[in-house]
């Protein structure tokens, strides 16, 4: 572990392609001295996303946040494991049986426009929920849904009729099928909701 921490330094100060992948994972290697997680980190991709870009990852890819702050939704599960670089406990064992190592090349999403004023929403494979990102204007918009929502601000101040003031950092449930509407302009609200399928 010692002599990789120390080979990433000289990789990330010569030219070439993997200058901004070896920084990354010399930082980590700051952060988390001799943790054998960095032999597995390097073997992942390493992507940088933009504000509003989005992965999709499915059940057992190992994956890693190195730096910034992002929006995280996942399916209800019960086998979340560690990997490395972190002081909790690392079931190897575990982590054998599931993990999915089929080599892949992570495609950036970004969101599409919905029915919905100044909303985008981002399409992924799951079927278990949806991700969508809103943009407040100066009039009311109505968020009813027939499915239960998750609602999270992440800049400015929105107000929720029936429901309280959200300001940044601050979500809200709203319940299968309750009426909402969102006021406040210049607001960023991110909705997680769960698809409900129609009647046949």
């Amino acid at each position: 572990m010692r002599t990789v921490s120390a080979a990433l330094p000289r990789l990330t100060a010569s030219p070439g392609p993997w200058n901004n992948t070896a920084a990354a994972y010399t930082a980590v290697a700051k952060d988390f001295p001799c943790d054998p997680g960095l032999l597995a980190a390097l073997l992942l991709n390493h992507v940088r996303l933009d504000a509003g870009e989005a992965l999709y990852l499915g059940a057992g890819v190992p994956h890693a946040y190195l730096r910034g702050t992002g929006v995280e939704i996942m399916a209800n599960s019960d086998n979340v494991l560690r990997c490395g670089l972190t002081d909790k406990h690392v079931d190897t064992v575990l982590l054998a049986d599931i993990v999915d190592c089929t080599p892949m090349r992570p495609a950036i999403m970004r969101p599409t426009p919905t029915g919905l004023t100044g909303e985008t929403q981002f399409c992924s494979p799951a079927q278990e929920f949806v991700l969508s990102r809103l943009e407040t204007g100066t009039e009311a918009v109505s968020v009813t849904d027939p499915g239960p929502q998750v609602l999270l601000c992440l800049a400015g101040h929105v107000r929720l009729t029936p429901g309280p003031t959200l300001s940044r950092g601050a979500a809200a449930f709203v319940p299968a099928g309750s009426p909402c509407e969102v006021t406040g302009a210049g607001a960023v609200l991110y909705r997680a909701r769960v698809p409900m399928g129609t009647a046949s």
